[in-house]
């Protein structure tokens, strides 16, 4: 099972990618925003792996972080796209996709982890999270 061979090497690149291309898009403030991407995406995947531990879910800590640290690829891609674009409605559509994408990765995971009846409970926060990183790509200037 590809899921039994975790890393944190991997999830740590694309995090540190993401607040990299983050505050390159910025104007200002730059080391800021990188601060704040960097925050939101460690402490959000150490939350949402509690998360779903007290939801009585069976996962292994670190195996879910570093799940949740490699669905950030899509929006690696989508950011760095973004970064690139100047359009508003070209970053939407990018952010969409990509958002969807890395929703769709960590779907199987994270609700096979957890009951049926508490599968929404644990699968909202993801999908909140990856929300409030592809506002960051649309909302940075």
């Amino acid at each position: 099972m590809a899921l039994r061979d975790w890393d944190l090497w991997g999830p740590f690149f694309f995090i540190v990618f993401l607040g990299l291309t983050l505050s390159w898009s910025a104007s200002v403030k730059k080391s800021e925003v990188f601060a704040v991407a960097f925050a939101l995406l460690a402490a959000g995947a150490v939350i949402l792996t509690l998360n779903v531990l007290l939801l009585g879910g069976h996962i292994v800590f670190f195996q879910s972080l570093s799940l949740l640290g490699y669905c950030l690829f899509p929006l690696d891609v989508g950011a760095l796209i973004c970064m690139m674009e100047n359009n508003v409605i070209l970053k939407m559509i990018v952010v969409c996709v990509t958002l969807a994408w890395s929703s769709w990765a960590a779907y199987p995971f994270m609700s096979s982890a957890v009951n049926l009846s508490r599968k929404a409970l644990a699968l909202y926060p993801v999908f909140l999270m990856y929300v409030s990183v592809g506002f960051l790509t649309i909302a940075i200037d």
